[in-house]
């Protein structure tokens, strides 16, 4: 048996709880970070507008519904 003082106890629990805290935090940020970069590499920016469009269709070319330019499919840098 591990003999501790009972002051000690709140500090452990305290530390045990904060610590899973911050890890359900950290996997929560990354969950989103890794759902916010599937959305952009899904967008495409217009070439005339800078607007940047979630194109409809799986198509090379894909029209601005802004300023109607014809835009080609790209594939995005690394954000």
């Amino acid at each position: 048996m591990i003999r501790t003082e009972i002051s000690f106890l709140p500090l452990l629990y305290a530390a045990v709880l904060l610590t899973a805290i911050l890890a359900l935090w950290l996997t929560g940020a990354w969950r989103e970070w890794r759902r916010r970069r599937r959305e952009w590499r899904e967008m495409g920016q217009c070439r005339l507008c800078a607007t940047w469009v979630r194109p409809v269709t799986g198509a090379e070319l894909w029209r601005c519904p802004s300023c109607r330019a014809l835009n080609e499919r790209t594939v995005p840098a690394d954000l």
